[in-house]
């Protein structure tokens, strides 16, 4: 069987728009998976919000404590200077990052209009805040539904999002 060059142009076009739209395709699931990746770390980040403030706080002291004690009170042979820097450094990195967070949570009110601020409102109350609020106790404080607030929440997460990893968070529509 003898294929022509018109036809070999035929299916070399028809082959590369289907590696095109299959590579577009893939980019687009993989964007989709990035996103809600970050999504879901948000929202984990959130949801333990309190925990981490505490403990980073915990850290803090820990850390002024430990740089006040002379080397001499060490035990040297059951830890060493090198594993005291890494947990120095570990404890250092979870502080760094929860005042990053507070600076991103502070900017994200400060970007909120005054018909915005009740999404900061509601994130607050149910991650930030030193007392937890069920769904309810926030519906009832900001006189809507329970439902509304979890839309709310949405809302705030998201925009979140977008000013923790800027443009990398937008979900574009192809």
């Amino acid at each position: 069987m003898y294929i022509t060059e018109k036809q070999l142009r035929l299916i070399t076009e028809v082959a590369s728009q289907e590696a095109i739209k299959a590579f577009r395709e893939d980019e687009s699931k993989r964007q989709k998976e990035k996103h809600d990746r970050r999504l879901r770390n948000i929202r984990l980040l959130l949801k333990n919000y309190r925990a981490l403030v505490l403990h980073a706080e915990k850290l803090k002291k820990e850390i002024d404590d430990f740089e006040e004690t002379s080397i001499h009170r060490l035990d040297v042979y059951t830890i060493s200077l090198e594993s005291i820097e890494s947990i120095m450094k570990s404890q250092k990195k979870t502080i760094a990052i929860i005042e990053f967070i507070n600076d991103k949570i502070e900017a994200y009110k400060r970007s909120c209009s005054s018909g915005e601020l009740k999404y900061f409102r509601v994130l607050e109350m149910k991650y930030i805040s030193p007392k937890k609020y069920t769904n309810q106790e926030i519906a009832d404080r900001e006189n809507v539904d329970r439902t509304t607030v979890g839309r709310y929440l949405d809302k705030a997460v998201n925009d979140l999002l977008v000013i923790i990893f800027g443009v990398e968070a937008l979900h574009f529509e192809n």
